[in-house]
């Protein structure tokens, strides 16, 4: 009776599995599919790179000149209409400089403090002259390192680089199924992925005179705004 008992549960366990088998729905076939959308945008920013120093006989000094020099860059900024939110701090160092005598030991010369800023300016217009006024401004303490447009709003240009996205995922998953003797079902997932291009920064010479200038131009190009996106498509 055992054995008997055990060879109907090894039959049972046996039609289970050829049940699930031949009930695996055909609804499973599907195609992945990748495609991209490009759009090309004017930027509406543009993003500065500077930093301010000084020298001075010790790091005390130092530090108060510097501070000196980033209170006119910030007040500059800041009445010329850039919010404080787009005004960043990335480094601040003291540091001792060295001269090097002939045939004598190094000693120190001074001591120089730095701090780095970014700066985002939203009135990518008159970038330019907001850029070479504040170097007027500040004065010889500060150098301009880069200035690289950016696209700060760029939500109208996704949307319509994600409907090209879609549009060309949706013909070529209609090709695949086509191909493979299916029709085109309706689409299961979508993952995305946005970039932006980035053109090379421009280096920033200002002009050293406190007369009449020539005024500083940035020029905004064009910038690529890609949407990828990875769909699955059920085939019927």
């Amino acid at each position: 009776m055992k054995a008997i008992r055990t060879i109907a549960i090894l039959i049972l366990a046996v039609s289970v599995v050829a049940i699930a088998t031949h009930q695996s729905p055909s609804a499973d076939r599907y195609v992945n599919v990748v495609a991209t959308g490009t759009v090309k945008v004017v930027p509406d920013a543009v993003q500065v790179s500077a930093n301010i120093s000084n020298l001075a006989p010790t790091s005390a000094a130092s530090i108060a000149a510097t501070a000196k020099s980033t209170n006119l860059f910030r007040t500059f900024l800041t009445n010329n209409g850039v919010e404080a939110k787009y005004i960043a701090s990335a480094n601040l160092s003291t540091n001792p400089e060295y001269s090097y005598p002939t045939n004598a030991p190094a000693k120190i010369s001074g001591y120089r403090t730095t701090q780095q800023f970014t700066v985002i300016l939203r009135d990518a217009t008159n970038a330019g002259t907001i850029v070479q006024n504040l170097q007027t401004q500040v004065g010889n303490s500060l150098s301009i390192n880069s200035t690289s447009p950016i696209v700060l709003q760029q939500s109208a240009a996704e949307s319509s680089a994600r409907k090209i996205a879609i549009a060309s995922a949706r013909i070529k998953a209609d090709s695949y199924a086509k191909l493979s003797g299916a029709k085109l079902g309706k689409i299961l997932s979508i993952d995305e992925s946005v970039t932006q291009s980035f053109p090379q920064p421009l280096m920033a010479t200002m002009a050293k005179s406190v007369g009449a200038q020539t005024p500083v131009q940035i020029d905004l190009g064009q910038q690529d705004i890609t949407i990828t996106v990875t769909t699955k498509w059920a085939l019927k």
